[in-house]
């Protein structure tokens, strides 16, 4: 499975049980790097999303995701385990967090394979690191 995350510059992902930040311009980047894939997340990041379509709700998204899907994970911890790549997105910008991203990538044998840089709708900039096995 491929993962997909949100992390400010301390790699916080929620803070009181919310998401930090959200970003129109980040979800139809999402949906642009998933398109023709299987995009599975929980029903709260699925609220972000206007048309749940081509999205698959569950609850249990991560122990159910196949080789080759995506899940969007904003409010549970992470393993490595069963993943072929990380895509993460960073604010940019430090918000108070107690969720954090907590894998060290290049311990774990990841290696960054790209990095892009985009304009966000409510941020300047929103940075994509893919790293992958």
């Amino acid at each position: 499975m491929n993962i997909i995350v949100c992390v400010d510059k301390n790699n916080g992902m929620m803070f009181m049980g919310k998401r930090q930040s959200q970003d129109k311009s980040l979800r139809e980047k999402i949906l642009e790097i998933t398109s023709g894939t299987r995009l599975l997340m929980n029903s709260y990041s699925a609220k972000q999303f206007e048309n749940n379509e081509g999205i698959i709700v569950d609850e249990d998204f991560l122990s159910n995701a196949s080789k080759g899907d995506f899940c969007f994970v904003e409010d549970k911890e992470i393993t490595t385990e069963n993943v072929e790549s990380f895509y993460i997105f960073n604010w940019n910008r430090r918000y108070p967090g107690d969720l954090f991203f907590s894998i060290d990538l290049k311990t774990e044998g990841f290696k960054k394979i790209k990095k892009e840089e985009f304009q966000g709708n409510s941020h300047d900039k929103i940075t994509l690191e893919i790293y992958s096995r």
